[in-house]
């Protein structure tokens, strides 16, 4: 809201008081589609994108090296990706278990240009992140990890599991929170504006003296 109190004293505007507030939050965005290199039986990989925090997609066997492409839709600057390991692992799918036999302990985020996911349409380095096994988990919030991504752009990412406890890693749940923007360019061209409309407000004003 931007808020203005003028006072005029002998010709002149002072400005009292100016307060200007503006707010910008971040959003959640879940990919909308994923594929996995692997994935095991009942298992797939949509299950780490449909918000649920008691499926899970899980590699067949594959360990580390298991990747996880993953398209957002659009192209949105990220601030962090919210990663929820595996966490019906030694049970089944959809339902709490706790097992960390098969908890990733390192991964990687790595953007794309484009959907083809080749290293020629690589957007920089991967980025790379440890994630600490959960001792005596109680729920999916044992199992989340934030990781740091910067600012990164894209819309194609890919999820890569580094090193693993087990044969048969993958997530829960993965989404990602967009970076908050600068205040918009069209707050600051009102403050522009406002202060021309006040420099010519004061100029109308000012007080005129006529010789006798």
């Amino acid at each position: 809201m931007l808020a203005f109190k003028i006072a005029k004293t002998t010709g002149l505007v002072a400005v009292c008081t100016l307060g200007l507030g503006l707010s910008a939050q971040a959003a959640v965005i879940y990919p909308i589609s994923a594929s996995a290199s692997s994935s095991y039986a009942t298992y797939e990989a949509p299950f780490a994108i449909d918000s649920s925090a008691v499926t899970d997609w899980a590699s067949n066997g594959q360990g580390a090296g298991t990747t996880l492409n993953l398209d957002l839709g659009a192209v949105y600057t990220l601030a962090s990706a919210n990663v929820t390991d595996r966490v019906t692992s030694g049970g089944n799918n959809g339902g709490f278990v706790g097992g960390t036999t098969d908890f990733t302990t390192e991964f990687s985020i790595q953007a794309f240009s484009n959907a083809s996911f080749t290293n020629a349409s690589a957007l920089g380095p991967a980025l790379d992140f440890f994630a600490t096994t959960p001792g005596n988990p109680t729920s999916p919030a044992n199992f989340l990890t934030i990781a740091n991504l910067g600012g990164l752009t894209a819309e194609f990412l890919q999820y890569t599991v580094v090193l693993s406890n087990g044969p048969n890693p993958g997530l829960s749940d993965i989404n990602f929170t967009t970076a908050v923007p600068e205040p918009s360019t069209w707050a600051m061209m009102i403050l522009g504006f406002a202060g021309v409309g006040l420099l010519a407000y004061r100029r109308k004003n000012k007080p005129h003296f006529r010789l006798a």
